[in-house]
């Protein structure tokens, strides 16, 4: 690895900064032709953490993973006194947690925006920061995402789409259902795009339509290697070509991120189901001899053509779209602006999303996943003309996931 000195950035210096030094992965002959950066902490509230972000070129790679590390150091803890007004509607913490403390005297209120009804409501703390407990109760957050931009649209649509992105592939994973494939070399901009920046020789890139009750453009990816592991990804983004080239090159930057794995003959597979404890373990499963087999329920579903699209840059157009996405399923959407003190006279915002009782992707390995949302969705998909009741009855995996 080589150190970047990003003097540029306003967030790194190594001995002041909130990132203390961003590094360039290596890549090889052969791999994709994407840039891969990852920041580093550089205070003591963030020693040890880190980010990664990859893109087509070298500032927008450290873009990214500047972005996903303010996302990640926003959401962490409140670092500034939280106000909050007695006088708006509380959210019950069981509808963001059915095995919270229903008592709403015990935990500590913060503001957000109720983006279906266009209002001011107070949601627990608890449920918008990862290490915060009010008087000290559990709490496991779910389905949320959080999301860096420039304006706070764009931190809302993009923060649905990661939600959206999760409760995706939870619901095809767990039904194992086939999915219609986009083949590549159909669509002009998307060859062109693949052919510059991914293909790659001995690696199988397959994109799949995921098809869901809000009717979001959903992509899933594998990409596969010749000794049967593979890396996979997913989107969801406004367009179908969005969405395709956003999953090409989150599979490249594990493909980049694994690659002295990959490419290591004599590394050992990762064969112990109950080893399976944190994200990452799902990754280094999944690059194990003969993984990709237990993707194959993906294949026979048919192929799908990316339609003519227009794509959009006002955010909020596309904020207002991915609510009215939610709004089709019945569902809440709450929006909660993180965006830490010392980042505030800056242009980088930070968001929270929460949108209740979605699907979200476990750290370890759940056989059998209860979810109320499993059968909403069969049901919705169903009416929607989208799937039979017949498809919907395959048993659920006995292996872990393969989702990073």
């Amino acid at each position: 690895m080589t150190v970047t000195k990003a003097d540029n950035s306003i967030f790194v210096d190594e001995k002041y900064g909130l990132i203390k030094n961003i590094y360039n992965l290596p890549t090889f002959a052969g791999l994709p032709r994407i840039h891969v950066k990852m920041a580093f902490g550089g205070n003591y509230f963030t020693a040890g953490f880190n980010a990664s972000g990859a893109g087509v070129t070298a500032q927008a790679a450290e873009n990214s993973a500047i972005g996903e590390y303010i996302e990640r150091y926003s959401c962490l803890h409140p670092r500034e006194k939280i106000n909050y007004s007695d006088v708006l509607t509380q959210i019950a913490p069981t509808v963001f947690n059915p095995n919270a403390d229903s008592c709403i005297e015990h935990y500590q209120w913060m503001k957000a925006i109720d983006c279906i009804h266009n209002s001011e409501v107070g949601v627990p703390v608890d449920s918008v920061y990862l290490t915060y407990r009010s008087n000290d109760k559990a709490w496991i957050t779910t389905s949320t995402g959080a999301a860096c931009g420039e304006n706070l649209n764009q931190c809302l649509w993009k923060g649905i789409a990661e939600i959206l992105e999760r409760d995706a592939f939870q619901y095809i994973w767990r039904r194992q259902l086939p999915c219609r494939r986009i083949l590549i070399e159909e669509n002009e901009t998307l060859k062109n795009f693949f052919n510059k920046y991914i293909k790659s020789p001995y690696i199988n890139f397959k994109l799949y339509q995921m098809e869901m009750d809000w009717e979001v453009p959903a992509i899933f990816g594998i990409a596969s290697f010749p000794n049967g592991g593979c890396v996979v990804g997913a989107s969801v983004r406004k367009t179908w070509l969005e969405a395709c080239e956003k999953t090409l090159i989150e599979l490249s930057q594990s493909i980049i991120g694994y690659a002295a794995l990959i490419l290591d003959s004599k590394r050992e597979n990762f064969e112990d189901y109950s080893k399976i404890k944190e994200y990452q373990d799902h990754s280094l499963l999944y690059i194990s001899d003969n993984m990709t087999k237990h993707l194959a329920f993906l294949d026979n579903g048919g192929t799908f053509k990316i339609p003519s699209e227009h794509k959009s840059d006002d955010d909020k157009k596309i904020a207002e779209f991915f609510i009215n996405a939610v709004k089709r399923i019945g569902k809440a959407v709450y929006f909660v602006d993180v965006t830490s003190c010392e980042l505030r006279s800056f242009k980088w915002l930070v968001g929270k999303t929460l949108i209740p009782n979605m699907l979200d992707i476990e750290p370890n390995f759940i056989e059998i996943l209860k979810s109320e949302r499993l059968e909403e969705i069969d049901q919705n998909l169903i009416l929607q003309g989208k799937r039979t009741a017949e498809e919907l009855h395959n048993p659920q995996p006995l292996v872990p996931h393969p989702f990073p």
